[in-house]
């Protein structure tokens, strides 16, 4: 029994609570005040990352009408793109260090980014300034911390781990509602940089918050730790699969939050604050996303779920295409909204599968592989999609057809890692029957 309590496959990444070594630590706690704790930094952090990439629809349509009106939204977009592609593809190295035991620095280094990236921000007013401050300096910040928190809460629990991903994503959904609304109301009263020194600020309270909780304890190195990746993951069928299918999935993930205000008022014509309030609804349907599909309890796997709500993406993108209404938007963008909460977190909650990731060990590494895939798809998906529709001419139908063909491809691909899941299930409930 010994041996199993100490067993790499259960280490978690934080020292124990009670200041006992490593060693003595009996695995994940699944649960717990100091767990939980955790899980409300890893809040805390989905705010300043998930959450402020999900607020760039706003972004994209004040500097299109107002800050840098010469430019293209195909051009503008990749301001967005830069920043959402950081913000996963960093953990490709973050991830590991987390493994390795550097917690701390990783996070105090990428708040800090984040809050200087966005009072750099407030100054900017030529494209390449923006693009230095919100693409590269807020991204790269935002993608510092966004894996490790991850990596944390996953070695944190066991049964409970994709319900408590789930709540800490969910501050992705407040962050994408608090931000656009705060800067929508902010920048036609006080003007553009006085507003996001009001949102760098609010960035600033929620790092200090979430540094005081994660930091309170030093990382620990797991035994197994790999320096970045373990190249032979990406060989291996179920996922390297996996990840080709993030890629897909990413590529259409962020053409509805780039685009549905520009959408709304040029092909609806709403009123400017309705198609930016719009963004906000999106965000609070994803906050339901991300929570309830974990409620149904441990026969529904997060890979089901991911499947499910890629099934699902599919058939609301391409019913984007039917959209004539304002009544029929409001619609389409809770639906999306909820989707979308689903799309983020599933895949997090899946890597920790063992068919996925052999052992805790390197669930930071796997976590950073599988997003930095899934960043290449966000690099490009927007820009191509931003290419493709005529806003001009208030024709989006090309790139609301990429978006759910590229979906489709996801879904495809995702039936693979799907059976290995149900098998490696099934077999495992049969030797415990057995037993």
């Amino acid at each position: 029994m010994r041996a199993a309590s100490t067993s790499p496959e259960r280490q978690p990444l934080l020292a124990p609570a009670n200041g006992d070594s490593p060693q003595d630590a009996k695995g994940p706690p699944n649960g717990g005040l100091d767990a939980w704790l955790i899980v409300l930094a890893g809040f805390l952090i989905f705010v300043n990352s998930w959450g402020l990439s999900s607020t760039f629809g706003v972004f994209l349509e004040h500097y299109r009408t107002e800050l840098l009106p010469g430019t293209s939204p195909s051009t503008l977009a990749w301001i967005g793109s830069v920043q959402s592609t950081f913000v996963t593809v960093v953990g490709i190295l973050t991830g590991p260090l987390t493994d390795r035991g550097y917690l701390r620095p990783v996070m105090v280094v990428g708040h800090l980014m984040v809050v200087v990236g966005m009072y750099a921000l407030s100054a900017a007013t030529q494209y390449w300034q923006v693009l230095l401050a919100q693409g590269f300096c807020v991204g790269i910040g935002a993608g510092a911390i966004n894996i490790p928190a991850l990596a944390v809460i996953s070695s944190q629990f066991t049964t409970r781990r994709p319900i408590a991903l789930g709540c800490a994503s969910t501050g992705a959904s407040v962050g994408g509602i608090v931000f656009p609304l705060a800067f929508r109301r902010l920048a036609p009263a006080v003007g553009f940089a006085p507003a996001v020194r009001v949102l760098a600020s609010a960035n600033l309270a929620v790092s200090i918050a979430a540094l005081a909780i994660l930091c309170r304890r030093p990382g620990v190195r797991a035994p197994r730790a790999r320096l970045v990746m373990d190249p032979r993951g990406f060989g291996e069928p179920v996922f390297g699969t996996f990840v080709a299918a993030l890629f897909f999935q990413f590529l259409a993930y962020y053409v509805p939050l780039f685009y549905l205000t520009t959408f709304a008022a040029v092909r609806l014509h709403t009123g400017a604050d309705f198609a930016f309030d719009l963004l906000a609804v999106g965000n609070a349907a994803s906050f339901f996303g991300r929570t309830t599909p974990y409620l149904l309890g441990a026969r529904v796997t997060p890979v089901q779920i991911l499947v499910a709500g890629e099934v699902g993406a599919v058939a609301v993108l391409f019913g984007w295409m039917a959209v004539h209404t304002v009544a029929g938007l409001v619609v389409w963008t809770v639906a999306w909204g909820f989707l979308s909460g689903v799309l983020v977190t599933a895949p997090a909650a899946s890597t920790a599968h063992p068919t996925l990731s052999p052992s805790l060990d390197v669930i930071g590494a796997r976590l950073g592989m599988s997003w930095s895939t899934a960043a290449v798809g966000v690099l490009i998906g927007a820009p191509v999609a931003g290419a493709l529709a005529d806003v001009a001419h208030a024709n989006f139908q090309h790139a609301q057809i990429f978006a759910g063909v590229v979906m489709a491809v996801a879904v495809v691909l995702m039936t693979v890692p799907l059976v290995a899941a149900h098998r490696f299930n099934y077999a495992k409930f049969r030797s415990q029957t057995d037993a």
